[in-house]
């Protein structure tokens, strides 16, 4: 039991520090996430086989999508139909083949410019509603002025849910 007390204590250090690096506003919503995270990932550390591999510190989930899946492919079979829901596809992709764990605004773009679908108008407001969504939280500071982000826990349930509905509704048979 002692234990486990010392492994929540230091999970909740560790979530302020995290959290302190997150803009004030956001900080509420991202410290429940950043808590489950720490928690998650502390207990599949020690599992022999978790599908979780250190990385500054932190322990992030091991890409599940090939890392030659075409970002054409992916989002074909997540049929994300705003531009909210595609900045989050394309940061799930972005993490989940193992191209970067965090990203910028402009990373999200490219996506877009690969997948020629036309860019929302103001890409600000589209990456301000998936913060607020919690889908995607504010990243470290590494030092450059450049502002990066990660996709959250929950983000990663929503565009789960979005493959899980499209899997579904695509082997539906209209007779």
């Amino acid at each position: 039991m002692e234990n486990q007390e010392q492994l929540l204590s230091e999970a909740l250090q560790k979530a302020v520090q995290v959290v302190d690096t997150i803009e004030e506003r956001y900080r509420e919503a991202a410290f429940p996430i950043v808590l489950q995270a720490l928690l998650g990932t502390s207990t599949n550390q020690n599992v022999p086989g978790a599908n979780y591999q250190e990385s500054n510190g932190f322990s992030t989930p091991k890409p599940a999508l090939s890392p030659t899946l075409s970002v054409n492919e992916f989002f074909h079979r997540v049929n994300a139909e705003t531009h909210t829901a595609r900045f989050v596809t394309a940061a799930y992709y972005l993490l989940h083949t193992g191209k970067a764990e965090q990203f910028t605004q402009v990373d999200i773009l490219e996506i877009y410019r690969k997948l020629r679908q036309p860019q929302p108008k103001n890409p600000a407001d589209v990456m301000s509603q998936c913060i607020r969504k919690a889908h995607i939280i504010d990243a470290p500071s590494n030092g450059d002025k450049q502002k990066y982000w990660v996709i959250s826990s929950e983000g990663e349930k929503f565009v789960e849910g979005l493959l899980r509905d499209h899997a579904s509704s695509s082997n539906t048979v209209v007779g």
